[in-house]
């Protein structure tokens, strides 16, 4: 409780609620270094943690970084989906990936004898953009976790014949890759980008097989920062704005 006391005032809700123009918002959103570890450090246990889904609320955070720039045409309905966040808990493959979230951490460690510690939720100076990753590894590095409930039962030998599937098989024929168009590779970026941190251990786990990839971080994304940045400025904020 005294996490969610000392950081309320930095929850969207109550920044539009206390500013009545687009400028002042944004400049209240305005975070200093400080303010960004003090978040993180709040917002640790993430689901579990009601200043989490708080702070996340009307934020762009790096789930959905992937189906904004994918998009050809971005509808209501999506502005509508980030802004409301609603509760996918009930989502069977949502909660297969809940579930097993730890199973995936716990390959990891056990495969490379690296030690996973809990993150909370990043966000970027202007208060705009945040993410949540799966955990973090020593000081620069962070962990993505996947548990696709479709391919659950198979191998990821298996799970790459799917065209869907989120990973490729590298030119040796024996490696393997994340999709570079897929939605996931928007949202390692994102996280490495908005946590400033050098490598994403991308783990992919099925009942069956788990791979981890390390994805470095990617300079030639960074102007995606803007791009995702400006996407709240012009259609997010003057919703929020005009809910009032």
């Amino acid at each position: 409780m005294l996490q969610l006391d000392s950081l309320q005032h930095l929850f969207l809700d109550n920044l539009v609620a206390s500013h009545d123009t687009e400028d002042r918002v944004l400049e209240a959103m305005q975070l200093s270094e400080e303010q960004v570890m003090a978040v993180q450090a709040g917002t640790v246990g993430q689901r579990d943690n009601a200043c989490w889904k708080m702070m996340r609320k009307g934020r762009l955070t790096a789930s959905k970084f992937g189906e904004l720039l994918l998009a050809k045409h971005v509808t209501r309905s999506f502005i509508d989906g980030v802004l409301e966040q609603p509760p996918l808990d009930g989502v069977q493959a949502v909660q297969w990936g809940i579930e097993n979230e730890r199973e995936g951490i716990r390959a990891f460690q056990e495969a490379t004898g690296m030690h996973v510690r809990e993150s909370g939720l990043w966000l970027t100076s202007s208060g705009i953009l945040g993410a949540s990753p799966d955990g973090l590894v020593g000081s620069n590095d962070l962990i993505e976790v996947k548990c696709p409930y479709r391919e659950r039962d198979k191998t990821i030998r298996e799970a790459v014949s799917n065209r869907m599937f989120c990973l490729e098989v590298e030119e040796d024929g024996e490696t393997y890759r994340l999709k570079r168009t897929h939605f996931y590779w928007h949202q390692v970026q994102g996280q490495l980008h908005v946590a400033e941190k050098t490598t994403c251990y991308f783990v992919v786990w099925t009942l069956k097989d788990f791979v981890i990839i390390p994805i470095s971080r990617d300079e030639s994304w960074k102007p995606n920062l803007h791009v995702l940045e400006s996407f709240f400025k012009e259609l997010m904020l003057p919703k929020l704005l005009e809910e009032l």
